[in-house]
């Protein structure tokens, strides 16, 4: 055999023992190697850590609503990290604010995935802003979990789910036809009004409320939209006024709704039954705004502190001075993420949390009342609801949950 042939050979030799080297340091690493791969690959993950964004209004309009919701998602997660975190890592929640202003959304979302170097989306605040922050994680297989409004895109225009995006919530579809049948089995209504905030917030409804009200041969006599920054309603009051409802739905947010009827009692005027707002309105805050002219308001909503989450949360906010509903939609939606994640197993990716949301939330417990259901062609969010009713400045249940499919069609 020449010198060359020889050289070749141990050439060959030397590549197999570092082959066989190779294989061995992998397999002595085992589970914890592989995972240290994937969190190198995997933008917001590290081998202690997941950092995940969220485009919550903390300076503009929405912070009524937005900054409660932080605050319970911080006592959540903190609850969590204190435990250990997720699979062995914590979580880091990176928080920007729009402004409540949809047209400073996008730049928001690109902070926090294009310099944060988050992992998914948790929760935009406003249906508006939600949508936009979809047409940006969408495309890019970004997970967006609990954007916040009943009015948030989660399917394309043919129905079908977009694969990225999963509501916790329900919409305001299902929520008008709910408030029909409550008005119409329970309040004995045959002649409703409504205030609805003239976009994306309240066409939906109205559309929905109409319908359920026809079937049960009552009638929508009147209906006003507004603008989200209007703060004169004394032509709403007047409109809805003159058509006699026995009681006006409100729809929309807690400052506008709140305006009407400081405005209509400011002209002696209360409907018949009186009002019941939607769920953004489900809040003692709000209760609190209105003061006496809100006394007997009926409001919509969706969770219960009876459970044994509802009262793990009580416990751990005690010193609050009073229960926040929205603190406590925080607590809850981030104990709804953090399942997910933790679901999605110790080699996290963004296609891991997808696997994971799409096919371990069948008939999920929530923990607060509804159950939740997502399937890669169902992205939906809960679809129960309960009545409250303002007493003495707080809000006191009245009824029991009723499933939004038990009564349309």
């Amino acid at each position: 055999m020449d010198l060359f042939a020889r050289l070749r050979i141990g050439k060959r030799y030397a590549a197999l023992l570092i082959a066989a080297a190779a294989l061995l340091t992998l397999a002595a690493c085992g589970s914890n190697g592989a995972s240290n791969t994937s969190a190198a690959n995997v933008p917001g993950v590290s081998n202690d850590t997941i950092t995940i964004g969220a485009v919550l209004d903390t300076t503009g309009p929405l912070k009524v609503i937005c900054a409660p919701i932080l605050a319970g998602d911080q006592l959540y997660f903190n609850k969590i990290n204190s435990a250990g975190g997720i699979n062995g890592r914590k979580v880091k929640l990176v928080q920007v604010s729009d402004d409540g202003d949809s047209t400073k959304t996008k730049g928001a979302v690109r902070q926090l995935f294009e310099q944060d170097n988050a992992f998914a989306l948790f929760q935009v605040c406003g249906s508006g802003n939600a949508n936009v922050a979809e047409t940006y994680t969408n495309p890019k297989g970004i997970p967006m979990v609990d954007p916040i409004g009943g009015g948030s895109k989660f399917k394309d225009a043919q129905g079908k789910a977009l694969p990225w995006v999963w509501m916790t919530q329900p919409n305001y579809g299902d929520e008008g036809h709910v408030i029909g049948y409550y008005l119409t089995n329970k309040q004995h209504a045959k002649t409703v009004g409504l205030l609805y905030e003239d976009d994306v917030l309240g066409l939906q409804q109205k559309t929905t409320l109409d319908e359920e009200l026809q079937k049960s041969g009552a009638q929508l006599v009147a209906s006003v939209g507004y603008n989200a920054a209007q703060t004169d309603f004394t032509a709403a009051v007047q409109t809805l006024k003159s058509k006699h409802p026995d009681i006006i739905v409100l729809n929309g947010l807690p400052g506008p709704t709140a305006k009407f009827i400081a405005t209509a009692a400011s002209q002696g005027y209360h409907p018949s039954q009186g009002y019941l707002a939607n769920y953004p309105m489900a809040d003692n805050s709000w209760a609190k705004v209105l003061g006496s002219a809100g006394e007997g308001t009926y409001v919509s909503g969706y969770t219960s502190t009876t459970s044994p989450v509802g009262q793990e949360y009580l416990k751990a906010t005690a010193s609050d001075p009073v229960f926040s509903a929205y603190k406590f939609y925080g607590y809850i939606n981030s104990k709804i993420f953090s399942d997910a994640l933790s679901k999605a197993g110790k080699n996290l990716t963004r296609d891991s949390l997808r696997n994971a949301l799409d096919h371990d939330f069948n008939n999920y417990d929530t923990g607060f009342g509804p159950s939740l259901t997502w399937t890669p062609d169902q992205h939906g969010g809960v679809s129960d609801f309960m009545f409250l009713q303002i007493k003495n400045s707080q809000l006191t249940p009245v009824s029991d949950f009723i499933k939004a499919s038990q009564v349309w069609p």
